[in-house]
């Protein structure tokens, strides 16, 4: 896992009611169930865009990319400066 993932993970593990560690944090699984609501998400994608220094696309604001970790990481890698991959 790269040190920006590691990053991503953090951060949204702040907006999960249901998880205290990232370790917990399946790349598949469903936000919703580990508590991602659309307070928490609208909260998330600020949180993202101030640690990631980027601006989340409104086209990315959909429930398919809500719906899991890699869902959301793969539009913040989209967006970094050497375009990681997951």
């Amino acid at each position: 896992m790269t040190d920006r993932r590691e990053e991503f993970l953090r951060v949204l593990l702040g907006h999960l009611g249901a998880v205290e560690d990232v370790a917990q944090i399946a790349p598949d699984a469903n936000l919703r169930t580990l508590g991602l609501n659309s307070m928490r998400a609208v909260d998330l994608v600020m949180d993202l865009e101030d640690a990631f220094d980027f601006t989340f696309p409104d086209s990315a604001f959909t429930d398919e990319v809500f719906a899991t970790a890699d869902g959301i990481w793969a539009v913040v890698a989209a967006h970094l400066p050497d375009r990681v991959e997951s």
